[in-house]
């Protein structure tokens, strides 16, 4: 369950939250209630005792009231807060100290729940109920960078969904207490000091990962993951330690296939989360604008593929809408069916050839494990690969039935539609509704295909002869949506002498029995997600 927030919310009446009930803080706030408990103190209701308004009163713990370093933070969330006027950032209207001297700030009172709570229960949710909630957080933001102010903690916990009126998904940013803010002079300065690791690891971008000084575009790649996470329900990068999870936002790319995130979505995405700020969007109106022109027919904003310094050498990020990879120099490419490589020429001689020759067999073997589920290791040339039982009859190449055109899709007159388009590379593909294998059209063509508009997800089947089906969900919410899709052939048994041989035949069509086995190639289906290069 998320933590308590500070700021608004449900009564959570605490031993702790007693103290100040009944208090009159600056002689016109009376402490009503308390509120619930942070991580730097306590949150109090208050009334004012004219107006006889409700407030929000934060007040830093006792034991932190002590120590200036933690005073020093408190203060500039209080002043960086104020001085943003946007109706989408939490207002800041008091300042004071209470009869024990610790010092407080009132602020307008919120009821709600932030993002993290309602990512909790709700899980994904579309991009049409994302993008208003998305465009008010990167508003606030830009007015928060207009006044040389940079959150440093973005993440879902710090934007409050309240209802406003008939709108029940209206954000407010909270919480600035570790915010950046440009014009500080050089004594305060310290607590924003180069080389210090601050904010939350599972949004935080490459350079503060590295503990470099960060400036608006961290804000920027943290939002990207937010938009990430509201449309997937989870975030793009975890890990055990929070190392793991920071190397893997400087060393690794989002994968962004998802029935939520289109391929305009999904360049929003990885050009905010872009490794090097520099290809980032440049502020938050630039975002915004994106943002605004996904379905419009314009084009998708253009996503730069990185090299990104690593202590083992450079490394290229490759973005896509789909398959995304890392490639080290050196190594095979991730994400594509390469042609088998030659195999090894043999050499006589020296132990240092005869070390490589052993270390590639084992690497081979790792490989085959990996990729072949945990089987046996593959055995010398010399022994067949599979013997084949004597008693057993020869089989015969399975013929495929012949299959009755399938019926159309019957989409009543006057119904909304949309029309996505799917593209299958050089193979068509029908296009089928995995309910009732309707027939929507096929793939490759300019103007898609024509399916009810929903915001509910869809299952689609891609079918072509001498492919496996491909099944996958879309939610057919905006019109245009593109999706890239690789069909993967059928697998045929192959029959020989006699008897059926499950043995693989090589991608240079030769006999696979009797011959050195090829090193196994990844197929795009066994991908999935990146590797961390520090993972055990």
């Amino acid at each position: 369950m998320p933590q308590p927030r500070t700021g608004e919310y449900a009564a959570v009446p605490t031993a702790r939250g007693q103290d100040l009930v009944g208090t009159v803080l600056l002689d016109r706030y009376k402490v009503v209630g308390h509120l619930g408990d942070g991580g730097m103190g306590s949150v109090y209701l208050v009334e004012h005792t004219t107006i006889l308004k409700k407030f929000a009163a934060k007040v830093l713990s006792p034991a932190l009231s002590t120590r200036q370093d933690y005073i020093d933070r408190f203060l500039r969330e209080a002043r960086a807060a104020s001085v943003i006027s946007h109706p989408n950032v939490v207002e800041i209207t008091d300042f004071g100290t209470t009869p024990g001297g610790a010092p407080f700030f009132v602020m307008e009172f919120l009821q709600g729940e932030d993002l993290s709570e309602t990512i909790a229960s709700k899980g994904a949710m579309p991009w049409s109920r994302v993008k208003p909630m998305i465009l008010q957080i990167c508003g606030a933001l830009q007015a928060a960078h207009e006044q040389g102010i940079v959150h440093r903690d973005m993440k879902p916990g710090n934007c409050l969904r309240v209802k406003h009126g008939n709108n029940p998904d209206f954000i407010k940013v909270l919480d600035f207490g570790i915010a950046k803010v440009q014009s500080l002079e050089a004594e305060e300065r310290s607590l924003t000091q180069t080389g210090t690791v601050i904010g939350t690891p599972e949004y935080m971008s490459p350079e503060q990962g590295w503990g470099h000084a960060v400036d608006h575009r961290s804000d920027i790649y943290a939002v990207g993951v937010i938009l990430y996470e509201l449309l997937t329900g989870h975030v793009p990068f975890t890990g055990e330690t929070m190392m793991e999870v920071l190397n893997r936002h400087i060393y690794e790319v989002p994968n962004v296939d998802h029935p939520h995130i289109s391929q305009e979505v999904g360049a929003l995405i990885l050009k905010a989360m872009q490794k090097d700020r520099a290809f980032r969007f440049q502020s938050m109106d630039e975002m915004i604008a994106a943002a605004e022109a996904v379905g419009s027919g314009a084009a998708p904003v253009q996503v730069v593929d990185e090299e990104i310094k690593a202590p083992w050498g450079p490394v290229t990020a490759r973005y896509t809408t789909a398959v995304t990879q890392i490639t080290i120099p050196g190594e095979r490419s991730t994400t594509a069916v390469d042609e088998a490589p030659p195999p090894p020429e043999k050499k006589k001689g020296n132990g240092a050839v005869i070390g490589l020759v052993l270390a590639g067999v084992a690497a081979i073997g790792v490989i085959a494990l990996v990729l072949g589920g945990g089987d046996e290791a593959k055995p010398t040339p010399e022994t067949p690969l599979v013997a084949a039982p004597p008693q057993e009859k020869a089989e015969t190449p399975p013929q495929e039935a012949e299959t009755p055109p399938p019926k159309p899709v019957e989409i009543a007159p006057g119904t909304a539609t949309v029309n996505l388009v799917i593209s299958t590379g050089e193979v068509a593909a029908e296009i089928l509704d995995a309910r009732d294998e309707a027939f929507y059209g096929m793939t490759n063509t300019p103007e898609g295909v024509a399916i009810r508009k929903s915001d509910e997800s869809v299952m689609l089947i891609l079918r072509a002869k001498g492919y496996e089906d491909l099944e996958f969900s879309v939610v057919p919410d905006l019109d245009g949506k593109r999706f890239n899709k690789t069909l993967v052939e059928k697998k045929t048994k192959a029959v020989k002498g006699g008897t059926s041989s499950k043995t693989k035949k090589p991608k240079d069509g030769g006999d696979s029995a009797g011959e050195t086995a090829e090193k196994p190639q990844k197929t795009e289906s066994q991908l999935g997600e990146i590797k961390n290069p520090f993972a055990k």
